[in-house]
Parts: C-alpha cells; sequence; structure tokens
C-alpha cells in the first residue's frame, strides 16, 4: 500500500532518462480508482507543460528509491498530447491520449479496467471493437484531483466531522482503498480515522465537502489510524471492515 502523500515524493523515470515528479493524482469520483499520475516537468519541458501519465504505462514500482518507472521514452511523452495546466483532463483528451499510447480504453468494459483486472494489461489493446463501444460509451469521465480534495472538510449525516487528509491506495491495482479523515480540527485532541469509498455519499466540489453516510458519533467511534502500520494489509482491512459495519449497522 501507499499513501497519496508518498506517491507525490516518487520521481519518474521514462526508458531514457528522468522526467520530474510525480506532483498529483487523478482519480475516478464514481468507483475511485486511480487513473492518472500528473508529472511535474518544469526541469524537462519548456514552461512544465502538464504531462499525465496513465498506470497502464507502469513497467515498474520501485519503493525504497521512490520511483516510477515508464515504458515510454521522453519523446514518447513530449509528443504525447498537450494539456491546458488549468484545464480539467476531458474524455476528449483522454481518448486522444490513448490513441496516441495504443491503449486500450478503461472505460470500455464491465470492470474499473475495461475487460481486465490490471492496467498494465490495457496496453497494446486497442482495436476496432473499441471505436464502436466508444460511441455507446461517449460520455464525461469523473476525474478528480487528489491534491485538490485533500483538505475537504467531511460532512456526516448531522453535522462536519474533520478533514480528509490523505488516501491509502493500492497498486495492484490502484483502487483508493481507504480515505483517512484527521477529526483533530473538530474535536481538539481528536484522531484519524479510516473510511473506506463505500461510506462516501456524495463530493461537493462547490462547498468543499464530502458527504459520508455515517453519522458522527460513528465515525468517532471507529479506531484510529495508525500509520505505522500501512504496510500490514490484514490491519487495513480490518479497518474498512469495521467502517463497513458501521455503515450497515446505521442502515
Amino acid at each position: 500500500m501507499i499513501t497519496y502523500k508518498r506517491l507525490t515524493d516518487f520521481g519518474i523515470h521514462a526508458t531514457d532518462g528522468d522526467i520530474g515528479r510525480c506532483k498529483d493524482v487523478l482519480f475516478d469520483d464514481q468507483n475511485f480508482f486511480l487513473r492518472y499520475f500528473v508529472a511535474d516537468t518544469n526541469k524537462w519541458l519548456p514552461l512544465g507543460r502538464k504531462v499525465v501519465l496513465s498506470p497502464i504505462s507502469l513497467s515498474a514500482i520501485n519503493h525504497d528509491d521512490e520511483t516510477l518507472v515508464v515504458s515510454m521514452s521522453k519523446q514518447a511523452l513530449k509528443d504525447s498530447p498537450t494539456i491546458d495546466e488549468h484545464k480539467p483532463v476531458s474524455r476528449e483528451y483522454e481518448e486522444m491520449l490513448f490513441k496516441y499510447f495504443g491503449y486500450g480504453y478503461y472505460w470500455v468494459g464491465p470492470g474499473a479496467w475495461g475487460d481486465f483486472s490490471h492496467p498494465t494489461e490495457l496496453a497494446d489493446q486497442q482495436s476496432f471493437q473499441q471505436e464502436i463501444s466508444k460511441l455507446e460509451n461517449q460520455g464525461v469521465n469523473h476525474l478528480r484531483s487528489c491534491e485538490e480534495v485533500h483538505g475537504y472538510d467531511v460532512a456526516t449525516t448531522d453535522e462536519d466531522t474533520g478533514h480528509i487528509t490523505d488516501f491509502i491506495i493500492d497498486p495492484d491495482n490502484w483502487a483508493i482503498k481507504l480515505l483517512i479523515v484527521d477529526t483533530r480540527n473538530w474535536l481538539p485532541g481528536g484522531k484519524k480515522v479510516a473510511l473506506p469509498p463505500n461510506c462516501v455519499e456524495t463530493i461537493d466540489w462547490s462547498t468543499h465537502k464530502i458527504h459520508v453516510n455515517l453519522c458522527h458519533d460513528s465515525v468517532m467511534a471507529l479506531p484510529d489510524f495508525e500509520e505505522d502500520k500501512m504496510e500490514n494489509r490484514e490491519y487495513l482491512n480490518t479497518l474498512e471492515a469495521k467502517a463497513t459495519l458501521a455503515l450497515n449497522q446505521q442502515d
């Protein structure tokens, strides 16, 4: 497992050199899967053009030296479709990007990664059939920035209860497994708790709030999140199960 905060310290390496670091990640706010890494290219590209990389392109994740290794050259990234730094990633841009790299569309198929369980399986999967399916699946995407959502208030069913302070991401399939909520801005001496995405009802971009289907007392009754146990999947699964149990009991 890896946190969003730690991921933004990772460097990004192409097949022929360093291209910068990961400055942000974009996730799908419907199924909470990470869709893109946003590279900080200020030291490499003129004017620091925004470069987004799909997990499909990853060939390795080196936790020891904190690098993401992508299976393409610096020139291929430099020639990839451009996008304005201050504009969101649209579905039209995604189609151009995936055509350029020859990737299969993750939004065509039944799962989080189309017909596959892991993003790298979409490499070299483009086909004429996708062009047909695309017409049936045209529409807006649901991409949101972790950098933006970090700090959003958490609104329970009865009152605000803290704010989002981090995300725990599973690099096996790039799902956001847990959202970490810091309650100390609501209650001095409070604690951090972990909520799985199934507790999220809506994300309100106008008020900068995440609404969850739990009451304040249910959130405060969850166990403290212990960051030093991040490497323990069983511990994280237990946190997820306890929050889900609280949600089911409330229903």
